[in-house]
């Protein structure tokens, strides 16, 4: 079974083949495809769906003979007066039928939005500030935020396994009535 993932990243590619090994019986083969998000560097809210779904819809015009596209974009989301970072993940089928899937959020860490707010810059050039600053070697930012307890594959990992359950689900799940 052939997907194309939206992302040229190494990192991204192998999750998503990890993940729908496990979900899928069928010999899977994830490629990835160069594809724009067309939102910004560090999405917000709505852009973090909107990169992910413009990637799946762009692998699917660039390779239309794959049985699944998909789309993966991290992004920033304030809830309830805090801030988070998640992943998205739009699945498209060769039916044209599309499933979602997003992962929980951590939250970022107040240094990062103090100084967000301080100098009027980006998630992405405070990050890159920080990492120089602190001699931080990953650029993980899940990573970089929990002092390596928690990586950003736990979220990228998350959203597909959450769009593609849907997909694979039993006739006896709720997904299937």
């Amino acid at each position: 079974m052939k997907c194309i993932i939206g992302s040229t990243s190494k990192r991204k590619i192998e999750i998503a083949e990890k993940v729908l090994k496990e979900l899928f019986d069928d010999e899977v083969v994830v490629e990835g495809f160069k594809a724009s998000s067309g939102v910004s560097e560090t999405p917000f809210d709505q852009e973090t769906f909107d990169g992910a779904k413009n990637r799946a819809m762009q692998s699917r015009e660039a390779s239309p003979d794959a049985a699944y596209w998909l789309g993966v974009e991290s992004g920033l989301v304030e809830r309830y007066g805090h801030m988070y970072e998640e992943a998205w993940c739009v699945a498209i089928a060769s039916s044209g039928e599309e499933y979602y899937g997003y992962s929980s959020g951590l939250k970022v860490p107040d240094i990062i939005l103090n100084k967000m707010d301080e100098l009027k810059l980006e998630h992405f050039h405070v990050m890159e500030m920080l990492e120089k600053e602190y001699a931080l070697t990953d650029s993980d930012t899940w990573g970089n935020y929990s002092g390596g307890v928690l990586s950003r594959e736990v979220s990228l990992e998350e959203a597909i396994r959450n769009a593609f359950v849907q997909i694979v689900a039993p006739e006896k799940s709720l997904y299937k009535k």
